[in-house]
Protein backbone atom coordinates (compact mmCIF):
# COMPACT_ATOMS: atom_id res chain seq x y z
CA UNK A 1 0.00 0.00 0.00
CA UNK A 2 3.10 2.30 0.79
CA UNK A 3 4.17 2.50 -2.93
CA UNK A 4 0.69 3.21 -4.44
CA UNK A 5 0.53 5.43 -1.82
CA UNK A 6 3.78 7.33 -2.34
CA UNK A 7 3.37 7.18 -5.86
CA UNK A 8 -0.58 8.88 -5.78
CA UNK A 9 0.71 11.29 -2.95
CA UNK A 10 -1.78 10.09 -0.75
CA UNK A 11 -1.67 8.45 2.97
CA UNK A 12 -1.29 4.47 3.27
CA UNK A 13 -4.90 4.85 5.29
CA UNK A 14 -6.62 6.71 1.95
CA UNK A 15 -5.18 3.97 -0.28
CA UNK A 16 -7.23 1.25 2.04
CA UNK A 17 -10.11 3.10 2.53
CA UNK A 18 -9.67 3.31 -1.14
CA UNK A 19 -9.28 -0.08 -1.61
CA UNK A 20 -12.38 -0.99 0.78
CA UNK A 21 -14.71 1.17 -1.50
CA UNK A 22 -13.96 -0.40 -4.86
CA UNK A 23 -15.22 -3.79 -3.37
CA UNK A 24 -18.41 -4.63 -4.95
CA UNK A 25 -19.06 -6.73 -1.90
CA UNK A 26 -18.85 -3.36 0.78
CA UNK A 27 -22.12 -1.38 1.37
CA UNK A 28 -20.36 0.73 3.98
CA UNK A 29 -16.72 1.81 5.14
CA UNK A 30 -16.25 2.32 8.88
CA UNK A 31 -13.67 4.71 9.73
CA UNK A 32 -11.53 5.42 13.08
CA UNK A 33 -10.63 8.83 13.04
CA UNK A 34 -10.06 10.47 16.67
CA UNK A 35 -9.33 14.22 15.30
CA UNK A 36 -10.39 16.39 12.93
CA UNK A 37 -7.09 15.69 10.65
CA UNK A 38 -7.55 12.23 10.18
CA UNK A 39 -11.23 12.66 9.75
CA UNK A 40 -10.42 14.66 6.86
CA UNK A 41 -7.74 12.51 5.58
CA UNK A 42 -10.32 9.50 5.54
CA UNK A 43 -12.67 11.45 3.60
CA UNK A 44 -10.21 11.88 0.84
CA UNK A 45 -10.13 8.87 0.15
CA UNK A 46 -13.87 8.77 -1.72
CA UNK A 47 -11.94 10.90 -4.37
CA UNK A 48 -8.71 8.17 -4.75
CA UNK A 49 -8.89 6.40 -7.73
CA UNK A 50 -7.47 3.09 -8.19
CA UNK A 51 -6.27 1.59 -11.46
CA UNK A 52 -7.15 -2.15 -12.19
CA UNK A 53 -3.64 -3.00 -11.93
CA UNK A 54 -3.30 -1.30 -8.53
CA UNK A 55 -6.61 -3.10 -7.66
CA UNK A 56 -4.93 -6.20 -8.48
CA UNK A 57 -1.63 -6.07 -6.77
CA UNK A 58 -3.95 -4.95 -3.42
CA UNK A 59 -5.83 -7.56 -4.02
CA UNK A 60 -2.95 -10.29 -4.01
CA UNK A 61 -1.48 -9.05 -1.16
CA UNK A 62 -4.92 -8.92 0.95
CA UNK A 63 -5.83 -12.97 -0.40
CA UNK A 64 -6.34 -14.61 2.67
CA UNK A 65 -5.26 -18.41 2.14
CA UNK A 66 -7.80 -20.88 2.34
CA UNK A 67 -9.66 -21.78 5.39
CA UNK A 68 -10.00 -25.85 6.64
CA UNK A 69 -11.93 -27.38 4.93
CA UNK A 70 -11.97 -25.56 2.08
CA UNK A 71 -8.05 -25.78 1.40
CA UNK A 72 -7.81 -29.64 2.64
CA UNK A 73 -10.53 -30.52 0.36
CA UNK A 74 -8.95 -28.75 -2.49
CA UNK A 75 -5.72 -30.51 -2.10
CA UNK A 76 -7.11 -33.85 -1.64
CA UNK A 77 -8.95 -33.55 -4.51
CA UNK A 78 -5.90 -33.16 -6.97
CA UNK A 79 -5.26 -36.51 -7.29
CA UNK A 80 -8.83 -37.00 -7.87
CA UNK A 81 -8.84 -34.75 -11.08
CA UNK A 82 -6.21 -36.95 -12.98
CA UNK A 83 -7.41 -38.58 -15.87
CA UNK A 84 -7.64 -42.69 -14.75
CA UNK A 85 -5.31 -45.05 -16.55
CA UNK A 86 -6.38 -46.20 -19.93
CA UNK A 87 -7.74 -49.94 -18.60
CA UNK A 88 -8.68 -51.04 -22.45
CA UNK A 89 -4.82 -51.67 -23.78
CA UNK A 90 -5.08 -54.31 -21.38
Amino acid sequence: MRAIAEKKGVSVAQIALAWLLHQDVATSVIIGAKRADQLDDNVAATRVKLSEEELAVLDDASRLAAEYPGGMLARQGDRRREPLPDSSRG
